[in-house]
């Protein structure tokens, strides 16, 4: 009879017990499925900034947008890397890829009609000299040419010659490097500045004046340069290879120096967009 009482008390305690452990895995429960989800929200905002950076950073447009809605000093120099540095960097992917190619064929023997159709259209569009005989391809002047000029040193030429994106000429021309056109070949397109090529995209001024620097006959000596550089396996620089241009401007040497300083003020932001 004396021990009825204590059982009782004692699955009351046992059953407050439970209660309270209960609780205390719930709220715990509870907490975690909070935490998970809170978790799951902050992934997908950072999904949806990458997307929206993306969207910033691709050059959708083709022509060049008007940069002088930016405040002058960073966020247009960040809003005009934005545009042209997609470009740039996919100029240099390809022809490092015509490069490889290249040197993957140099000890090569027999060549099929599509690889040889393939040097043909390299060659061409290099401007070098070649009889169509695989047993003497001008492989010296072939790998003097084709080959990257440095992203940061691009950069830099069409910032400085198109003052990051807001000059005339680049607005209207979608001309970033001072480019003439040749005389009798100048189309007088009202709205444009004449003297001046002009061109339908961002894009293809790129492509016009890394092209211009792989064959014009006054820039040999750069190539030359290059050259050298990879042949004492050495990394091809905008710090190795601005002050080898030689030619691109009246000034001379002032405007090597005036594009070397411009570049060391903006080679962290420069790199930041690569």
């Amino acid at each position: 009879m004396i021990l009825t009482p204590i059982r009782r008390y004692g699955a009351m305690i046992l059953m407050l017990l439970t209660l309270v452990f209960s609780s205390e895995v719930l709220a715990k429960t509870h907490t975690s499925t909070t935490n998970h989800k809170s978790h799951i929200t902050k992934t997908s905002s950072k999904q949806v900034s990458s997307k929206e950076e993306y969207s910033r950073n691709s050059a959708k447009s083709s022509s060049l947008p008007d940069l002088r809605k930016y405040p002058s000093g960073t966020p247009r120099k960040k809003a005009f890397l934005r545009t042209v540095m997609p470009y740039i960097t996919s100029q240099n992917a390809a022809i490092t890829e015509e490069r490889n190619w290249l040197i993957s064929k140099q000890y090569q023997g027999q060549w099929s009609p599509a690889e040889r159709a393939r040097l043909q259209d390299i060659a061409r569009r290099y401007k070098v000299k070649w009889s169509g005989n695989t047993r003497k391809i001008p492989w010296n002047t072939l790998l003097e040419r084709v080959d990257i000029i440095p992203t940061s040193m691009v950069a830099t030429m069409a910032a400085a010659e198109s003052g990051w994106g807001t000059s005339k000429l680049a607005r209207n021309n979608n001309n970033l490097f001072g480019m003439k056109c040749m005389k009798g070949r100048c189309p007088n397109a009202p709205g444009k500045v004449k003297g001046y090529s002009q061109f339908s995209s961002v894009q293809e001024s790129v492509s016009a004046y890394v092209t211009n620097l792989n064959t014009h006959p006054a820039y040999a000596s750069f190539r030359k340069s290059r050259a050298q550089l990879r042949k004492a396996d050495q990394e091809i620089t905008a710090t190795a290879m601005i002050h080898k241009l030689k030619g691109y401007s009246t000034k001379g040497q002032s405007y090597n120096n005036y594009l070397f300083a411009m570049y060391q003020d903006n080679q962290r932001l420069i790199a930041a967009h690569m």
